[in-house]
């Protein structure tokens, strides 16, 4: 039997809407989106989407499979300041965050400047891996 593959962005949109960043998945317009986010979202916002991760490894020879699956977190923001500063806040959010099922969660580095987006707002990115035995 195969492992059972969870839903990280689900679970990294969880952490970050109970962080009380100023995003939101209920908000109207929402704030904060799982995978693409349309044309319309609002100039600061949260992407999460999950990426390429490491391969499963065997779980201490039990059958399981230990997942690292990575989750790109990308905010955006009017001004350069306004992206960094909430890239970071997220970043401080979900490093070493305690996440109901999973083993870890760690950033993989700080956020990083991504340019303008096609409506000239900045972004910042970074990636986290989760890990859980499946």
């Amino acid at each position: 039997m195969g492992a059972a593959l969870k839903d990280v962005e689900l679970h990294v949109a969880q952490v970050l809407e109970d962080a009380a960043l100023g995003v939101s998945q209920t908000a109207t317009p929402p704030s904060l989106y799982m995978g693409p986010w349309p044309v319309a979202a609002p100039p600061l916002m949260v992407a999460v989407r999950e990426v390429s991760g490491d391969a499963p490894e065997d779980y201490m020879g039990t059958g399981r499979s230990y997942l690292q699956p990575d989750v790109q977190v990308i905010a955006r923001g009017r001004t350069y300041a306004d992206a960094q500063a909430l890239a970071r806040r997220c970043w401080s959010a979900l490093h070493l965050a305690a996440v109901p099922g999973y083993s870890s969660c760690r950033a993989q580095g700080a956020p990083a400047y991504m340019g303008p987006d096609g409506n000239d707002k900045h972004r910042f990115a970074f990636t986290v891996t989760l890990a859980y035995a499946g």
